[in-house]
């Protein structure tokens, strides 16, 4: 067969050979085919592939619940942690109602030191979040080792107190500076009633006890039938007997804030040219009765608290052991063991009796004139809530 022959116009067609009447049949065949997929099931495949993928990822987002759920008794009891640890810093924030008082300990920290206001100007409050900040503007006068105490006994004060934007110049006149700064505190966002946090309430989960987890407390009962889909029920049976449990790291406790107490005796005055006088320190000690802190002594872990974060919950005594132990309980629930002669609280309250009804301290707090003086404290027996 000769092609050069062959009349190709596609009107004569019908003469042409057998065999390339076949091919071109094929090819015509072909085409129709192709073109006939293309038009009505491409779109379907594509549509077949994208179900696939999100099936697919939906059995790996199944398998990585899963390993959430075999920790959840964990995770709860790390929440409750976080929650206990969130209440202990939350309670050394003022209540509204405690904000006056708060306020006249925050102007009488700086009276007591020495220094005079010549302005105590409240900003207003400014929201951040789950708390509000309430900023205020003061400006004091007085002398170096004075603001020293006045920052110091802000520290020392029982509810959270910052100062920031500090600014300080001497006068011209004398040895007075003159401090700008903005203290401030905070207050927890009221949010109305307190609920029960759904983390902690399992009657509303599924009891999965058929597929290998229990749940305590759970209530609900499955109405997912897979029995359609043997296929899918054994790749489900697989992630789950696959599955390990997520490692949940320990929480890292928050350790108490050791508040620094500034203690001006020999320090020079970095305003001043001229050295310390120890003389006159001397003689302030010996006015004072020698009274002030062991510095160089360890603090121990109660004396990051302050006192009114701190209950007394009971004593004890061994067996033969003369020792009057008081059980302190802190804002975690956590109890420790202190004797006579032990500290307690942020101003060095050091323990002088143990009684059924109280612990009796003596605390050191500066004086205002750069000495030391004791005051008399005491924690009183917390009542059970069933008490009157």
């Amino acid at each position: 067969m000769d092609l050069s022959e062959i009349n190709w116009d596609v009107n004569q067609a019908g003469a042409w050979p057998t065999p390339i009447k076949a091919v071109a049949g094929i090819l015509i065949f072909l085409l129709i085919v192709g073109g006939g997929h293309y038009q009505f099931t491409s779109d379907k495949v594509n549509e077949l592939n994208v179900e696939k993928n999100a099936l697919t990822a939906a059995e790996d987002a199944y398998g990585f619940e899963w390993r959430m759920a075999l920790n959840l008794k964990l995770h709860q009891e790390q929440y409750k942690e976080i929650e206990a640890s969130l209440a202990e810093m939350m309670r050394l924030m003022p209540t509204q109602a405690e904000m006056a008082k708060l306020l006249v300990d925050i102007s009488q920290t700086g009276v007591s030191s020495g220094l005079e206001f010549t302005l105590f100007k409240p900003a207003g409050k400014i929201p951040r979040e789950d708390v509000v900040a309430l900023p205020i503007n003061i400006k004091v006068r007085g002398m170096y080792k004075e603001l020293g105490l006045f920052v110091s006994g802000l520290a020392a004060l029982p509810r959270i107190v910052t100062i920031k934007n500090i600014e300080i110049s001497p006068k011209k006149d004398n040895d007075l500076l003159i401090m700008g700064a903005t203290v401030t505190t905070y207050q927890e966002v009221e949010s109305g009633e307190e609920q029960k946090p759904a983390l902690m309430d399992n009657s509303h989960l599924i009891c999965l006890e058929k597929d290998g987890l229990i749940i305590d407390g759970c209530s609900g009962v499955s109405s997912v039938d897979l029995s359609m889909f043997p296929e899918l029920h054994s790749r489900l049976e697989v992630k789950r007997r696959e599955a390990k449990p997520i490692d949940v790291g320990e929480i890292k406790r928050i350790e108490p804030v050791v508040v620094f107490a500034f203690n001006p005796e020999g320090i020079r005055d970095p305003f001043n040219s001229q050295a310390p006088d120890k003389q006159n320190a001397d003689d302030l000690a010996k006015e004072g009765g020698g009274i002030s802190p062991d510095f160089n002594r360890k603090k121990g872990v109660l004396e990051g608290y302050s006192l009114d974060t701190l209950s007394f919950v009971g004593t004890m005594r061994k067996k033969n052991d003369p020792i009057q132990w008081g059980l302190i309980q802190v804002a975690s629930g956590k109890i420790h063991r202190v004797k006579k002669a032990g500290y307690l609280g942020k101003n060095y309250g050091k323990i002088t009796e143990i009684l059924p009804e109280s612990i009796e301290l003596i605390e050191i707090i500066p004086d205002g004139l750069g000495g030391w003086e004791e005051r008399i404290a005491s924690i009183a027996l917390s009542k059970a809530p069933d008490e009157k």
